[in-house]
C-alpha cells in the first residue's frame, strides 16, 4: 500500500485525469497552438528534447532541461541554462559570455523542409529505400559535391560562382513517406553511383562500435600497415591534447609535406576534432577536408566518421547557442527593455548559425559513407549523434533512415539513449501517434532483451540501476510527448501507471520505473507549457508539503519528493511570465528558506528574474497602491542579499532605474535612495572581488543615476527636497562619476543657499568633494547663459550668483585653497566674466585674504606695448575676415602626403594668406592642428587654434559654425594628446561633452594611446573607452587598435579578445594587421599559444594583410620566453624572411635568447647571430643585445669570467647591460664584485634604474646583508602619487627619447617594493614587511599591485 502522502498526491492525479477527460478540449490548451499535421522545422516546443537531467537526452535537452538563457521557449526551443541547475553561480555568470564568444560564420543556407502530414507507421523497421534517401539522391547538396570530389574542388568552402552556390541550396519535392516491415536496408541510389569514385579498400575498424570512443586510433588506412612520419607526428600531437601543436602539424601537412596520403589526412581530421575546443567553428577542419578533396584523395569510412562527429557536435553547440540567444531576446522583451542594437546583433548571429546547416552536411556524409560500404564500420556514437541532430530539426524522415541503419546492425544493441533521441524526434515534430509507437517499440524491445543494459532475465541487482535510470528517461520523455500532443490525460495516466506498478515496495516492477522528482517536474512543465500555470502551481505546492527532497532528480521513489532544482526554475519562470507576482514572491521566500535544507541553489538568474518581474509588475495600471507598496518593499529588501554577490552591476542598476520612479511616486524616496546607494556599494565590491578596474563598471551606476534623476527632479518641482536629501543625491551621483546636470545643479545651489542663510551647516558633514561639486554647479548654472526659471521653476530661488555663494562659503570657514587648481581657474574666469571690477573689489574686500589670493587675477600692465616682432601676425578685425577656398586648397597640399610640400610649408602658406587678409576653412585649420600636434609642435597648435577662433566668429551660419567648433575642439584633443599635453587635451574633451557633443573615435583613440606615465595606464584607458561607448561614440579601427594594444600590454587577454570579437562583428570595421598584431600579443603574453597560432594564421590569410614586424617578433617572443620552443622561434623567423620583412633589433635579441637560453643551449649559433647583427649596418647594436649575451654566458652557462669579459668589451655599456651583469652576480652569488661595477656606473654617467636596484636588493638579501638592501631601497625616491616612475626604461628601438640625465633621481617601481618586501620576509623581518605594506598603501598604487605584494605573505617561508 502506498504511504498516506503518496495516496494524497495520487488522488490528486486521478482527479486531474478525470478532469482532463471531461474537458471540452479548450481548457487545457497547447500553449503555443502547434499544428499536429506536420512536423515542419522546430517550433517553440521543438528541438532535441529530453526529460533528462543535464545532457542525457538528445542534445541540450527539452526546454526544461535546455542549455540556454533565462526563459524557456518550449521544451526544446530557446530555453535557459538549466543543464547547470546544480552548477555553481560562476557557471551562470559565464553563460552569457560563452554564448557571446560562439562566433560562427555562415557557409550555406539551410534547406527548408515543406510541411506535410505524416503517414501513420506500423513498425520501426523499414524497406529498401526511404523518402529521405530519394530526396538526398535527387538534390544537389553537399552529398553531390562529395560524390564528385574528383571534379569539384570545394565541399564546404564558398563556391567561386553563384551557380555552385545555388547547387548547395537546391531542393526537390519529397514523395510521401512509406513504411515497410523488413528490417533490411539496401542502398539503391543508382542515380548517384555514377558520380562516385571507385570504392576504396580500407581496413575495418577493430573497435567496439557500441562504445563512444576516440577516432584517432582505428586501424590504419594504408594497405601495408606502416606508419609514415607525418602520420605519427599528427597522432602524437592529437594524443598530447595540445591544439596549437595539432594546428602546426596540419599546416605542415597542407603546405610543405609532399605526396600526402588518405591516412595522413584522416589522422589530421581526427586530431582536429579531438583537440577542438567547444564553440570553435569547423573552419580549419573543413578546409583540411577540402584540401584532401582537391588532391583527389578519396574519402573512406574513417574520413566520414571524423566529419560526422565534428558536424553533429557543432550542430549541438549551434543549437545550444541559438537557444541561449533566443532566450535572451525573449527575456529582454519580457522585462520591457528591447535594447534594439543588441536584439539586432543577436538576430544576425542566429541567422548566421542557422545558415551553417551542419545537420544537412552530416547526413550527406552519412549517405556517402553508406554508398562506399561503410555501414558496419560506424561506432554507436555516430548513430546517437545523428539522431540527436534529427531531434533538433524534428526531421522524422532522416531519423527513420538513421535508425534503420542502426537496427540492421547485428554486432551491438542500442542503449536507451538511442530510443530517447528517437522519441525526441517525434515529440519535437508534434507527432504523438509516432511517439506512442516508438515508446511501445521500446517497451517491447526491452522485454525481448534488444536494448543494451535492460536484460530482465539477469539478476535483479545487476539491472536495477540501468532500469531505474535508462527507462525513467524514456518514460519521462513520453510524458512530455503527451503534453506536447495536447493530451495531458495520457501523461497523467502514464504517471498513474508508474505509481501503480510500484505500489508494493516488496515487488517493484522492472518493466515500469517508479517516478522520480524529474517525473513530477515533467508533469509541472507540461501544465506550464499548456498554459495551465495555476494547475502546475497546485502540483508544486502539494510537493512542497512533502518531507524529503530527492538526492538526485532521477532517483526513483515510492514517496513523492519535494520539488527539485529544475521544478523551482520552471515554476518561478512561469509565475513571472504570467504576472502572478504574489505567488512568485511567496515561492521565492520559501526557496530562500528551504534551499540549504533541500540542497538547492538560489541562482543568480532566479534572483534577477524575480526582481525584474516585480519591477515590470509596477508598470501595470490595474494594480492597487497596496500591491505596489508590497512589490516595492520586496524589491528594497531582496535586491541586495548574499545570493546577489555575483550579480552583475548592470542588472541591479537597470532594476533600480525601472523601479525608482515608483519609489518616488509613492513617497518612498528614502527607501529608493537606500537601494540605489546599496547598488553602488555592490558595484564597487563586485569590481574589487573580481580585481576589475572600478571605473570600468561604474558606467552602469552612472547610467542608473542619470536615469533616476529626472524622477527625483520631477517630484522636486512639486515638493522641494530638503538640503539633506539633495546632498544625498549629489553624493550618489559623485560615487557613480555622473556629472551633475543643470537641473540638479539648480536644486543643489538653491538648497545650500537657503539652508546656509538659516545658520550653521556643520551638521551635514560636508567634505571637500561636496564643496567642489557645489562650486562646479555654480559654473554649470551661470546667469550669463542660463535662465533658471526655464530649467526648473523655483520661485524666489535662494541662489543669486557666484559672489553670494563664495561669500556664504567664506562665512562657513571653508578654505578655498584646498580646491583643485583647475576649478579655481574656472571660478576666477567666471568671476571676471560675470562681474565688474567694482563688484569684484567689493567682494574681495569682504572675504578672507585667501579668497583674493586664489581668485584675483594680476592687473594688466598699462605700459606701452612692445613693438611686434617680425614673426607676430597682426590679425585684421573680425569683420574683415574672408574665408578663401583656393587658399584652403593651397594650404591643404601637404595632407595627407606630398613629395615637396611639408607641414611647415603649409603653415608658412597660411601665414602668407593671413597677411593678405585671407583665411582658410576650419577643416583646413583642423588638419594643421592635428599634424602639428603629432610632431610635437605645440606652439603651432595653439597658433592655429587662435586663428580658428577668428574664423569661427566670422561664420554667420550657426549650424556650420557649431559643426566647425566641434571639429576644431576634436582636433585639439588629438593634437594635444600626441604632443603629450594630456591636461589640455582633457580640457578640450570636456568642452565638447559639456556642450552636448561627443568626441570622435580618433579623439578617444588618441587619448587612449597617449595615456601613459601613470600607475595604472590600462584602467585609465579602459575608462576612456567605456566613456566613449557610454556617450554613443562608434569605435573605429584606430580606437579598437589602441585599446586592444593597451590591454595586450597589461596581459588582459580575455578583455582584448572580447573587444576583438566585438570589432569583427561590427559592420564597416575590419581588423587590420595592427589589430591582429595587438591581439596576438595579448595571447602571447599570457601563454595562450593555440589562440596566438590560430590568430596568426587568420591574419596571414586576410586579403588586406600587410606583413609587419611586430606579429612575427611577438610569436618568436612567445616561444622564446613564455613557452620555450626553439624550433617554433626559427619557424617564425623563416616566415618573417619569406614575407620580405627585415629583422629588427628585437628580432636579433630574440634569436640570441633562443640559442642562448633554450635547452640545449647552442653557444656557437648564438655567437653567429651576434656576429651577423654586428655586420648588419641597417640594425643598430643595442645594450639589450649585449645583455642577452651576458645572460647566456653568466646565468645559463654559469661562465662568470666570460660574462664579465663580454661586459668589459662593450664600448659604452648602458643601464640594461649593467642590469644583466648584476643579475649574473646575483645568480652566481658573487655580490662582492658588484660594488666596483656600481662605481663604474656612477662615474660613466649611466642612470641608476629601479631594476638594477631590485637585483642589488635581492642579491644582498640572499647573502644576509639586509642593511645594504635597505640602504639601496631607501636611496630611491617615490614619484608623485599616481604618476609612473620615470627614467627606468631604455628607449625602444627607433625612439629618440633620451634616458634621464645622470644627476636625476632614481624612482622606485612596484617591483622595487616587491623585492624589498621579499627581502624583509626572507630574512625574518615580518614586522618590517608589514610596515612596507602600509607605506605602499599610502602611495595609492592600483589595488591589483597591492594585493599581489600582500599575497606574498601567504607563502611561508619566502625566499629572498
Amino acid at each position: 500500500m502506498l504511504p498516506k502522502v503518496a495516496n494524497h498526491i495520487f488522488l490528486h492525479t486521478s482527479r486531474a485525469v478525470a478532469a482532463v477527460q471531461n474537458q471540452t478540449g479548450h481548457t487545457l490548451r497547447n500553449v503555443l497552438q502547434l499544428q499536429t499535421s506536420a512536423p515542419g522545422p522546430p517550433t517553440t516546443w521543438t528541438g532535441a528534447g529530453s526529460s533528462s537531467w543535464g545532457s542525457n537526452g538528445a542534445g541540450p535537452g527539452g526546454a526544461k532541461f535546455n542549455a540556454g538563457s533565462r526563459f524557456y521557449n518550449g521544451y526544446t526551443g530557446a530555453g535557459r541554462a538549466v543543464t547547470q541547475a546544480n552548477a555553481s553561480t560562476s557557471h551562470d555568470g559565464n553563460a552569457e559570455q560563452n554564448d557571446e564568444s560562439d562566433e560562427i560564420v555562415a557557409k550555406r543556407v539551410d534547406p527548408r523542409t515543406p510541411k506535410r502530414s505524416i503517414t501513420r507507421r506500423h513498425s520501426l523497421s523499414f524497406g529498401t529505400l526511404s523518402e529521405y534517401e530519394r530526396e538526398r539522391s535527387e538534390s544537389l547538396g553537399v552529398l553531390h559535391t562529395v560524390q564528385q570530389h574528383v571534379r569539384t574542388k570545394h565541399t564546404f568552402a564558398p563556391s567561386s560562382t553563384e551557380e555552385a552556390r545555388d547547387e548547395l541550396v537546391s531542393e526537390s519535392s519529397r514523395p510521401p513517406l512509406t513504411r515497410r516491415n523488413s528490417t533490411s536496408v539496401q542502398s539503391t541510389s543508382d542515380s548517384v553511383d555514377d558520380f562516385l569514385p571507385p570504392p576504396v579498400a580500407s581496413a575495418s575498424i577493430p573497435t567496439d562500435p557500441a562504445t563512444p570512443q576516440s577516432v584517432t586510433d582505428p586501424a590504419l588506412d594504408n594497405d601495408n600497415g606502416k606508419v609514415s612520419e607525418m602520420y605519427e607526428s599528427l597522432r602524437q600531437a592529437a594524443r598530447s591534447g595540445d591544439g596549437a601543436r595539432v594546428v602546426r602539424e596540419v599546416h605542415v601537412l597542407r603546405t610543405t609535406h609532399k605526396n600526402p596520403v588518405v591516412a595522413e589526412f584522416n589522422m589530421a581530421l581526427a586530431a582536429l576534432y579531438e583537440t577542438r575546443r567547444p564553440g570553435e567553428p569547423l573552419t580549419l577542419l573543413l578546409e583540411t577536408y577540402n584540401d584532401m578533396v582537391q588532391r583527389s584523395l578519396p574519402p573512406n569510412a574513417r574520413t566520414y566518421i571524423s566529419l560526422i562527429l565534428a558536424l553533429t557536435e557543432r550542430d549541438h553547440e549551434v543549437q545550444k547557442s541559438i537557444s541561449g540567444l533566443d532566450g535572451r531576446i525573449k527575456r529582454r522583451k519580457l522585462i520591457g527593455r528591447p535594447e534594439v542594437a543588441s536584439y539586432e546583433a543577436d538576430e544576425k548571429r542566429i541567422e548566421k548559425m542557422k545558415a551553417e546547416n551542419n545537420f544537412g552536411s552530416a547526413m550527406a556524409m552519412f549517405e556517402a559513407a553508406l554508398i562506399i560500404g561503410a555501414r558496419n564500420k560506424f561506432p554507436l556514437v555516430v548513430y546517437s549523434n545523428l539522431l540527436r541532430s534529427c531531434a533538433f530539426q524534428a526531421n522524422i524522415d532522416a531519423a527513420i533512415h538513421v535508425f534503420a541503419q542502426l537496427e540492421s546492425r547485428t554486432d551491438f544493441l542500442p542503449p536507451p539513449q538511442v530510443f530517447l533521441n528517437l522519441l525526441s524526434v517525434y515529440a519535437n515534430a508534434n507527432d504523438l501517434p509516432g511517439a506512442k509507437e516508438v515508446f511501445q517499440e521500446f517497451r517491447e524491445a526491452s522485454k525481448a532483451g534488444r536494448v543494451k543494459g535492460l536484460d530482465y532475465s539477469a539478476p535483479e541487482a545487476a539491472v536495477a540501476g540501468s532500469v531505474s535510470r535508462g527507462q525513467l528517461l524514456v518514460w519521462n520523455k513520453m510524458i512530455e510527448a503527451y503534453f506536447r500532443g495536447g493530451q495531458p490525460a495520457g501523461a497523467l495516466r502514464l504517471l498513474e501507471t508508474m505509481m501503480d506498478s510500484n505500489a508494493d515496495p516488496a515487488k517493484p516492477s522492472l518493466e515500469v520505473p517508479a517516478p522520480s522528482s524529474s517525473t513530477f517536474t515533467s508533469i509541472i512543465a507540461g501544465f506550464c507549457y499548456s498554459g495551465d500555470v495555476p494547475t502546475a502551481l497546485s502540483w508544486f505546492d502539494r510537493l512542497l508539503r512533502q518531507g524529503e527532497a530527492a538526492r538526485h532528480p532521477h532517483e526513483s521513489s515510492l514517496v513523492p519528493p519535494r520539488p527539485d532544482q529544475l521544478a523551482w526554475i520552471l515554476m518561478l519562470d512561469f509565475l513571472a511570465q504570467d504576472g502572478m507576482i504574489a505567488d512568485l514572491n511567496r515561492l521565492y521566500d520559501i526557496l530562500l528558506e528551504c534551499a540549504p535544507r533541500d540542497g538547492l541553489e538560489v541562482r543568480r538568474p532566479d534572483h534577477i528574474l524575480v526582481l525584474e518581474a516585480n519591477a515590470r509588475y509596477l508598470q501595470s495600471d490595474t494594480i492597487s497602491k497596496s500591491e505596489v507598496v508590497k512589490s516595492l518593499q520586496f524589491i528594497a529588501t531582496h535586491t541586495i542579499r548574499e545570493s546577489s554577490d555575483d550579480v552583475h552591476p548592470r542588472d541591479l542598476s537597470n532594476l533600480v532605474t525601472v523601479a525608482f520612479e515608483h519609489f518616488v511616486r509613492h513617497g518612498m524616496m528614502n527607501e529608493g535612495l537606500d537601494l540605489a546607494e546599496s547598488v553602488m556599494k555592490h558595484e564597487l565590491q563586485y569590481a574589487e572581488a573580481l580585481k576589475l578596474p572600478t571605473r570600468d563598471l561604474q558606467r552602469f551606476g552612472c547610467n542608473m543615476v542619470s536615469s533616476i534623476l529626472p524622477a527625483i527632479l520631477k517630484r522636486a518641482k512639486k515638493n522641494r527636497p530638503a538640503f539633506g536629501e539633495v546632498l544625498r543625491i549629489v553624493r550618489l551621483a559623485n560615487t557613480a562619476n555622473a556629472l551633475p546636470n543643470k537641473e540638479l545643479a539648480v536644486h543643489y545651489l538653491h538648497a545650500y543657499m537657503s539652508t546656509c542663510n538659516q545658520g550653521d551647516m556643520s551638521q551635514y558633514g560636508m567634505g571637500l568633494r561636496d564643496h567642489e561639486i557645489l562650486l562646479s554647479c555654480s559654473l554649470v548654472v551661470l546667469p550669463a547663459d542660463t535662465d533658471m526659471d526655464q530649467i526648473v521653476p523655483i520661485k524666489n530661488s535662494a541662489y543669486k550668483g557666484l559672489i553670494p555663494l563664495l561669500t556664504a562659503l567664506s562665512k562657513q570657514n571653508f578654505q578655498l585653497s584646498k580646491v583643485k587648481a583647475t576649478l579655481i581657474t574656472n571660478l576666477s574666469e567666471a568671476l571676471y566674466v560675470g562681474y565688474s571690477q567694482e563688484q569684484l573689489n567689493e567682494f574681495f574686500d569682504s572675504v578672507p585674504s585667501g579668497y583674493r589670493t586664489a581668485l584675483e587675477k594680476p592687473s594688466e600692465s598699462h605700459s606701452v606695448p612692445p613693438n611686434p616682432s617680425p614673426t607676430m601676425q597682426m590679425y585684421p578685425p573680425i569683420k574683415d575676415v574672408v574665408i578663401d577656398g583656393m587658399l584652403s586648397r593651397y594650404v591643404d597640399d601637404w595632407f595627407p602626403t606630398h613629395p615637396t610640400v611639408t607641414l611647415q610649408e603649409a603653415y608658412r602658406r597660411l601665414q602668407e594668406g593671413i597677411a593678405s587678409g585671407k583665411y582658410v576653412h576650419p577643416s583646413t585649420l583642423g588638419r594643421l592642428i592635428n599634424g602639428s600636434g603629432r610632431v610635437g609642435d605645440l606652439e603651432k597648435v595653439h597658433s592655429c587654434y587662435d586663428i580658428a577662433q577668428i574664423v569661427l566668429h566670422s561664420i554667420e551660419n550657426k549650424q556650420w559654425q557649431s559643426q566647425a567648433w566641434f571639429q576644431i575642439e576634436d582636433q585639439m584633443i588629438i593634437a594635444c594628446a600626441h604632443a603629450g599635453d594630456m591636461e589640455v587635451a582633457f580640457q578640450h574633451r570636456d568642452r565638447i561633452t559639456s556642450n552636448g557633443g561627443v568626441p570622435s573615435a580618433d579623439a578617444y583613440g588618441s587619448l587612449v594611446e597617449c595615456v601613459k606615465d601613470t600607475t595604472d595606464d590600462t584602467s585609465n584607458a579602459m575608462a576612456l573607452f567605456s566613456e566613449a561607448q557610454m556617450l554613443g561614440c562608434t569605435p573605429n579601427v584606430y580606437l579598437y587598435n589602441t585599446i586592444i594594444s593597451k590591454l595586450a600590454k597589461a596581459r588582459k587577454a580575455d578583455f582584448a579578445l572580447e573587444l576583438f570579437q566585438q570589432m569583427k562583428a561590427m559592420p564597416g570595421v575590419r581588423p587590420s594587421s595592427i589589430t591582429y598584431g595587438a591581439v596576438i600579443a595579448a595571447c602571447a603574453r599570457v601563454g595562450d599559444a593555440q589562440s596566438a597560432e590560430q590568430l596568426f594564421l587568420e591574419m596571414s590569410s586576410q586579403p588586406n594583410f600587410r606583413p609587419r614586424i611586430p606579429p612575427y617578433n611577438m610569436m618568436m617572443q612567445l616561444y622564446t620566453h613564455t613557452k620555450p620552443d626553439r624550433e617554433r622561434v626559427l619557424h617564425y623567423y623563416d616566415q618573417l624572411l619569406l614575407a620580405g620583412v627585415k629583422p629588427s633589433a628585437h628580432t636579433y635579441k630574440l634569436l640570441i635568447d633562443a640559442y642562448g637560453t633554450i635547452e640545449p643551449v647552442d653557444v656557437d649559433a648564438m655567437e653567429r647571430v651576434f656576429k651577423l647583427l654586428r655586420n648588419n649596418s641597417g640594425v643598430s647594436l643595442q645594450g639589450s643585445h649585449w645583455a642577452a649575451l651576458i645572460n647566456a654566458y653568466g646565468c645559463v652557462n654559469k661562465d662568470l669570467d666570460k660574462a664579465i669579459s663580454t661586459f668589459d668589451s662593450i664600448p659604452s655599456p648602458d643601464a640594461v647591460a649593467y642590469e644583466s651583469l648584476i643579475n649574473v652576480f646575483v645568480t652566481n652569488k658573487q655580490m662582492a664584485r658588484a660594488p666596483s661595477y656600481m662605481e663604474k656606473l656612477k662615474s660613466s654617467g649611466v642612470h641608476m634604474t629601479a631594476y638594477i636596484a631590485n637585483l642589488l636588493i635581492k642579491g644582498y638579501a640572499a647573502i644576509g646583508d639586509i642593511e645594504e638592501a635597505r640602504r639601496i631601497f631607501e636611496s630611491l625616491l617615490d614619484p608623485p602619487s599616481g604618476v609612473a616612475a620615470s627614467g627606468n626604461h631604455v628607449p625602444h628601438e627607433g625612439s629618440h627619447q633620451p634616458m634621464s640625465s645622470p644627476p636625476s633621481p632614481s624612482y622606485r617601481e612596484p617591483s622595487t617594493w616587491e623585492a624589498m618586501f621579499r627581502a624583509e620576509l626572507g630574512n625574518g623581518y615580518r614586522d618590517r614587511a608589514i610596515a612596507l605594506l602600509a607605506r605602499l598603501q599610502e602611495r595609492q598604487f592600483p589595488v591589483a599591485v597591492y594585493n599581489r605584494i600582500r599575497g606574498i605573505m601567504i607563502d611561508d617561508p619566502v625566499s629572498p
